[in-house]
């Protein structure tokens, strides 16, 4: 059984570092770490922002079509998906700091291609390493949240993770749309290997997370245990619903941008209504905890998903600057309380072993989503306009609460139970 271990031993609120293995240096110490490891999200994920809002937008000014614009994003998560197994395993066998440097390496590269080579084919090269660099950057620094937790201070670990996270996605789309309406879209992405400069230090201090303390899981083998992990109580309804929230989130990221600039916005303004999103989640993610004392984790889900669904169903209907602020922020909202649940629940799900190749599967399954949703929506929009994408996509998103309440009637019970 994937939970086996020795977990159930440790004393309530005692946090063990991992051992180091042979040669290794010590653990660093864990609220240092947590520390290091929210800073990199904040740098890492400002420069994703920097540039990934504007890129639809920038592709469709070198005259690509709207079909080849989601086209791109969505094959852009082919890669990323192939290797997102796999790169959690080689977390669990060598530790979080290789992969998050190769990640950083991975961004600059990007960067240089995004600034130096101005061709519709440079950009979708250039967005792929920048999704395979994402795999890495997430389970890496999802790994090391789960080392530097106890049972009792997950939840709340993940959810600051979470708020760091969402703090670089409020910077980054606001300088990058500042930055693209005076000085141009080439010298917004400069920004992102120039961010990758401190985040190469700050992954270098991440050493001190040796690989996991048990029997970690082969870098080659990883794909046995997933038939294992799947029959774990709760790891499918996790998948599930992962799968279902980065399905809007996608559609969010990838065609509202070309929705506010059908209406009129500038970038920067753009960028703005862009930044609320994760400001709406940066809020939210510092009262996580809370929320799942009051409401638990299964009606923190299906309300969330269920805001998500609502908010993207009504955006075609919104023209306004302040409504579409108000929409972005409930947007946010939403997607502050699902991701960080589903990466504490994956955890309690899974033993500490198998934590890197779990996330690992909850990326992959984000990026099947990333795949076929901007394609899909891209078809749909070539045939009846922006608008309907966000009507489909909200309505597709609904329809799907009453599959998620049915799979996670388990958490529910078990919430119960623990009262």
């Amino acid at each position: 059984m994937v939970n086996s271990g020795s977990r159930g031993e440790l004393a309530p609120g005692t946090v063990v570092p991992p051992a180091p293995a042979n040669g290794a240096p010590p653990a660093a110490d864990p609220g240092s770490l947590l520390w290091l490891n929210n800073a990199l999200q904040i740098v890492s994920t400002a420069a994703w922002y920097v540039a990934a809002p504007f890129i639809p937008l920038y592709l469709a000014s070198q005259g690509a079509p709207v079909g080849v614009i989601g086209g791109i994003i969505g094959f852009s998560g082919v890669v990323p998906l192939l290797i997102s197994l796999h790169a959690g395993a080689l977390v669990d066998e060598r530790g979080p700091a290789l992969i998050t440097k190769s990640s950083v390496l991975l961004y600059a590269i990007a960067g240089v291609i995004l600034t130096a080579l101005p061709a519709v084919w440079s950009v979708a090269v250039a967005y792929a390493l920048m999704g395979i660099a994402n795999i890495g950057f997430a389970v890496a620094s999802q790994a090391v949240v789960a080392a530097a937790s106890t049972p009792a201070t997950r939840v709340r670990n993940y959810g600051y993770y979470s708020l760091w996270n969402s703090a670089g996605a409020v910077i980054g789309p606001v300088i990058g749309g500042f930055i693209t309406g005076h000085l141009g879209y080439r010298t917004a992405f400069a920004l992102v290997w120039l961010l990758m400069i401190p985040s190469f230090a700050i992954a270098g201090s991440l050493r001190g997370v040796p690989a996991a303390p048990r029997r970690a899981v082969s870098f080659a083998m990883a794909h046995r245990h997933v038939g294992a992990i799947l029959h774990e109580r709760g790891v499918s309804a996790i998948l599930f619903i992962s799968f279902m929230v980065v399905c809007g989130q996608t559609l969010q990221q990838s065609f509202y941008p070309l929705y506010l600039h059908k209406v009129g916005f500038s970038p920067t303004l753009i960028g703005i209504i862009i930044a609320t999103i994760s400001l709406g989640s940066m809020i939210v993610r510092a009262f996580l905890s809370r929320g799942v004392e009051w409401f638990g984790y299964a009606s923190l889900l299906l309300g969330a998903t269920a805001l998500l669904a609502v908010t993207l169903g009504i955006i075609p209907l919104l023209r306004q600057f302040w409504p579409l602020i108000l929409a972005s922020g409930l947007m946010g909202t939403s997607l502050g309380f699902t991701q960080p649940l589903t990466m504490s629940l994956m955890v309690e799900s899974v033993g500490a072993e198998f934590w890197g190749v779990a996330f690992g599967m909850r990326q992959g399954v984000q990026r099947i989503g990333s795949i076929i949703s901007p394609i899909v929506f891209g078809l749909v929009t070539t045939a009846s306009g922006v608008e309907s994408a966000f009507f489909l996509g909200g309505a597709t998103l609904l329809g799907t609460v009453p599959i998620m309440a049915s799979v996670t009637r388990h958490l529910r019970r078990q919430e119960r139970t623990t009262q």
